[in-house]
């Protein structure tokens, strides 16, 4: 393999993994990377020893999740709270969101050592739909602390596209329906001659997780049923919440493919040893909710977009949950057959992805203008659609007039409101009287982690800024074919 890799990390919620591309010769190896000693991506759950403080992550966690609970704290996604103020003190020492997903990254790192022998120094990481910005800078210094550096963040539904590419080439427009263990992301993308437009996206935080957990609260009240025990689920011990959370996530794989599935654990704290069958039709009424939610955030988002669904080519489906059965059939019915496109492999897709865009070099560029409305009401942007990004900061400056002391500013991508994205309304005051005309410098740019920020100062508190925005949803669009980096 040759020395140089190009490395994609899909952190997730339930399961991380991460890609690689490389040169042997004239042949271009893939190689993903979950587990060491298996053929699944790295669970996203971290054990940390009560006593002694020593860390178990990976496949070795999940399996031994329930035995594990007497004498470790088990930790699971931790990229739902990765932006929370919290603390898990374990062996005398606070743990944040922020160390426990840095154990997940040296997971992924170890893997990579282990299968390539390469160290991954860096990667482009794959993040949900309107991933918060606290959420994205917590990843870049987990990451870091890892030993990786974030080179830019893509959104995972993109990245699942970017890996299916050369089978959908042939598509104008694609609704990506990434449903995973914790939330479901959708996009809607435009290709247009090797570039991939960022149109529309919505997303829930709905997943597999959720569903698992359901099937696991009708369960136990059938194994009450049986057992005659009044006793409710949040009352069971956290060893017997997991065994049945986990008995019932592999009995709803197994309805992927059977028309029942059997339930059973042998120590199910005071109710011993229960058991129990489910059938793909109380399976599927049970999950129908979830099911059509999902559904119409599918449909909500190609509204939005623009488009309906005679213009889409494609919808494609990745992600564990997009898998189940009740969400396939009705895809199909809706849809119809030849418009619902699954890939072969949906484990590695978005990781994979992640890596060809690091492959090829290439970087986002802005799908839009950004700047302000002037006050004849004419348009001026200060970022321009087709730069690249991250960019450097834009200034323009402004004289108050009469002496005013408040000064008002309009940030938007269009002058015409039934045309922009988004307007924001921004009023400034002065701190000071001042005899003296003011000056408004009105900066902005978008960071690494494609956030689009504003800074707003006076003449009179040069050194200090009055107002500061962010904005989190800037339209993207990058190149798959040709042009390299430049193009």
């Amino acid at each position: 393999m040759g020395d140089v890799l190009s490395f994609g990390i899909d952190f997730g919620t339930t399961n991380s993994a991460a890609f690689s591309f490389g040169d042997s010769g004239k042949v271009s190896i893939e190689t993903p990377y979950g587990a060491i000693g298996s053929m699944w991506p790295f669970p996203s759950l971290v054990a940390i020893n009560r006593k002694d403080g020593s860390i178990l992550t990976g496949i070795e966690a999940r399996e031994r999740r329930n035995e594990l609970e007497k004498d470790y704290e088990v930790i699971r996604s931790v990229k739902t709270v990765i932006d929370k103020d919290k603390t898990y003190e374990v062996a005398g020492k606070k743990w944040t969101p922020v160390e426990i997903a840095t154990e997940i990254f040296k997971g992924l790192a170890e893997a990579i050592r282990h299968k390539s022998k390469s160290e991954c120094k860096s990667a482009i990481v794959a993040v949900p739909v309107g991933f918060a910005p606290a959420k994205k800078a917590n990843i870049r210094k987990a990451a870091k602390k890892a030993g990786i550096e974030v080179l830019q963040f893509i959104s995972e539904p993109t990245a699942a596209f970017c890996s299916n590419y050369e089978d959908l080439k042939m598509c104008t427009n694609v609704a990506v329906f990434d449903w995973g263990g914790g939330t479901l992301d959708i996009a809607v993308l435009h290709i247009e001659n090797g570039r991939v437009y960022e149109l529309e996206s919505d997303r829930l935080d709905i997943g597999g997780d959720n569903i698992d957990e359901k099937i696991a609260r009708k369960m136990h009240e059938r194994f009450c049923e049986n057992k005659r025990i009044n006793i409710s689920f949040d009352e069971m011990s956290s060893k017997a919440k997991d065994s049945i959370i986990n008995k019932c996530e592999n009995a709803k794989i197994d309805l992927t493919d059977t028309d029942v599935s059997n339930v059973s654990v042998l120590q199910y704290d005071d109710l011993g040893i229960v058991r129990a069958s489910i059938d793909y039709d109380y399976f599927s009424l049970l999950i129908e909710p979830e099911v059509e939610m999902a559904m119409e955030c599918l449909e909500n988002a190609i509204n939005k977009s623009g488009l309906n669904i005679t213009n889409i080519d494609r919808i494609l489906c990745v992600g564990g949950s997009s898998k189940l059965r009740p969400l396939r059939r009705k895809l199909i019915k809706k849809y119809g057959k030849g418009l619902v496109y699954y890939p072969k492999s949906v484990m590695w897709d978005i990781a994979r992805g992640a890596a060809l865009i690091n492959t090829k070099g290439y970087q986002y560029r802005l799908n839009q203008d950004l700047g302000l409305v002037m006050s004849n009401g004419d348009f001026y942007p200060m970022l321009r659609k087709g730069q690249t990004l991250p960019c450097e900061e834009a200034r323009m400056c402004f004289a108050t007039v009469n002496n005013e002391k408040v000064a008002k500013f309009i940030v938007s991508d269009s002058a015409n409101p039934d045309e922009c994205s988004f307007q924001q309304y921004i009023t400034v005051e002065m701190e000071k009287p001042s005899f003296l005309k003011s000056y408004f410098e009105v900066s902005c740019f978008i960071d690494p982690d494609m956030l689009f920020r504003l800074r707003i100062r006076s003449s009179e508190f040069q050194h200090k800024y009055m107002y500061f925005w962010t904005y989190d949803n800037v339209k993207l669009v990058y190149r798959l074919e040709g042009g390299g980096k430049n193009g």
